[in-house]
């Protein structure tokens, strides 16, 4: 059955088959994709990161870089959407940490 849908108006459900899928009651709308009202921090930037036009890659040096598909843009530094992402991760990992060691 579909579970709680809090405030977003998304709920999830399994299709026959036993895939699960997101149904929006009053738009009348689903999605095999998790809805972002759904996601947790850590799922937001994992769909920032998978979702952006940088990517991070590793140098023969040793070294990373990032390019952007969408810019055909390579440099050494983080560009800073891929930054908050990695911090908001960093920021959430730390707090599950924290709440474990309680």
């Amino acid at each position: 059955g579909p579970r709680c849908s809090m405030n977003h108006g998304w709920t999830e459900h399994k299709s026959p088959d036993g895939r699960t899928y997101y149904y929006h009651k009053e738009r009348g709308v689903s999605a095999w994709e998790k809805p972002p009202e759904m996601m947790n921090a850590a799922q937001l930037s994992a769909a920032a990161i998978s979702t952006s036009a940088w990517k991070e890659y590793t140098a023969a040096s040793g070294k990373k870089y990032y390019f952007n598909s969408a810019t055909r843009t390579t440099q050494w530094s983080m560009p800073p959407e891929l930054k908050a992402a990695a911090d908001a991760a960093a920021a959430l990992a730390a707090a599950t940490a924290a709440k474990a060691a309680e």
